[in-house]
């Protein structure tokens, strides 16, 4: 090879060099989000659009709800998706069950924190597989109530009971206001024997 054959070798050798040193290190993976309790990570998609009745707002809710399955006072995720769909006097009564769960959560770490567990949107704890519109009541022009069949089904067998819910109209939007625990659960498991959500929540007041 000739002396000028060498020389250009040697360029096109350092170019490259310098090509690979100007190139920006790969930076490390970032670490995964801490997933807060009670919260899925995995992505989940949007609920059915909500109508302008008070009908259509409960539909939409437990639908949601029912395809959420959460557990407890809805956190992170979940509450935002629940956010939306509740009542500002409801939203301000979990505020305070929320943080005493979560100095529960922070302080005795081994013992399980209250407002964690539970359908607390049903009577019954494990949640609702399907759901049918019952008697309605409209008791002021921004306040309606309605009484809703509920089924869980499982391997050994359907339960059934009924709940009453409490819809509210704020800023033009069809809101839940609170949930009446029925009393003809068919099957004895239950979350909650008697009484509403809010008297459930206020007792952190």
């Amino acid at each position: 090879m000739r002396p000028t054959d060498d020389m250009a070798v040697a360029a096109q050798d350092a170019v490259s060099i310098q090509a690979t040193e100007r190139k920006p290190p790969i930076p490390p993976p970032p670490p995964a989000p801490v997933v807060e309790p009670g919260v899925r990570a995995e992505a989940i998609a949007e609920p059915p659009p909500v109508g302008d009745s008070a009908a259509d707002a409960v539909q939409a809710f437990y639908r949601m709800h029912r395809e959420l399955k959460a557990s407890g006072l809805p956190v992170g995720e979940d509450l935002a998706r629940y956010q939306p769909m509740l009542s500002s006097r409801l939203l301000a009564l979990m505020a305070p069950a929320a943080r005493e769960r979560d100095r529960m959560i922070a302080e005795a770490p081994g013992m399980k924190p209250p407002y964690i567990e539970g359908d607390f949107f049903t009577s019954r704890d494990d949640g609702v597989t399907a759901f049918k519109l019952g008697k309605h009541i409209v008791r002021a022009a921004d306040l309606e109530s309605f009484e809703i069949e509920f089924s869980y089904a499982e391997p050994a067998g359907t339960s059934r009971w009924t709940d009453r819910v409490q819809m509210r109209r704020e800023d033009g939007r069809w809101k839940l206001d609170d949930v009446e625990y029925g009393d003809d659960r068919d099957d004895g498991r239950d979350f909650a024997v008697r009484g509403r959500l809010s008297d459930t929540l206020k007792q952190t007041e």
